[in-house]
């Protein structure tokens, strides 16, 4: 399985007034990447279709050494490295122009069904995606983070800090919510409230349910011990839960 590798160079529009790309368009790179590697393994967004289903993120960390600047030249590499019944792993790594790393991220992913939006058996869709862990460094099968990944799990206490009505501009491909817009929702809601100007050095998302254009979301915050903040995102009077986002400053 060989790793894929693209060079992407950053835009002014993706900056922030700190001149360091943002969070959200960042993970928009990684999608991108995703998909196009996706593609090249006759997995991608047509042949999944063929089989009723497509791709959704579940649950993603990155960990930032440093975050790439304005113009800045960035080499991104990602790779499968095995999958379960019902999800699949991705890595990425992130080098600058002069080799040094700045981010490393692992991913899950599933399939579901087009229909029902049930989780389809990896095991039967015959994935050309590897299964036994690789011993050396950069091949499918080995990880980019030094910890296994975990899903998030809620925060002790949340409090109330703002609403999303959805718009028509966050619906993708599948006809949901992409899964960037929720990263950007919560950095905003953050930010607002607790004032952060630190540098992020780790920021994780897990996602628990598909939103629609015209859904409202309740945007809840918590801060933790050792600079972590979190965030919880749930259909508005309802108890169902969207999604769960985490960042370690």
């Amino acid at each position: 399985m060989e790793v894929k590798e693209e060079k992407f160079r950053i835009r002014t529009y993706e900056c922030g007034v700190d001149g360091r790309i943002k969070i959200f368009s960042l993970m928009q790179y990684l999608q991108e990447i995703a998909a196009l590697h996706a593609e090249q393994l006759g997995l991608g967004f047509d042949r999944l279709g063929e089989m009723n289903g497509y791709w959704v993120l579940s649950n993603i960390k990155i960990e930032i050494s440093r975050l790439p600047g304005r113009d800045d030249e960035v080499t991104l590499k990602t790779w499968p490295s095995g999958y379960s019944r019902t999800t699949a792993t991705r890595e990425f790594v992130g080098r600058d122009q002069n080799d040094s790393e700045l981010f490393r991220a692992g991913s899950e992913w599933m399939v579901l069904n087009k229909q029902t939006n049930r989780l389809k058996n990896l095991f039967k869709l015959d994935l050309n995606l590897p299964k036994i862990l690789r011993p050396r460094s950069g091949q499918a099968g080995v990880k980019a983070l030094p910890a296994e990944l975990k899903r998030l799990e809620p925060m002790n206490e949340y409090n109330q800090a703002g609403q999303v009505l959805v718009p028509h501009s966050a619906i993708d491909l599948n006809g949901h919510v992409n899964n960037t817009e929720y990263v950007q929702w919560g950095m905003d809601v953050l930010r607002r409230t607790f004032k952060l100007n630190k540098k992020i050095r780790c920021v994780q998302a897990t996602y628990l349910s598909e939103v629609f254009e015209g859904d409202e979301l309740e945007l809840l915050v918590s801060a933790g011990a050792g600079g972590r903040f979190g965030v919880l995102g749930r259909k508005s009077n309802t108890e169902t839960n969207v999604f769960l986002m985490g960042i370690t400053c």
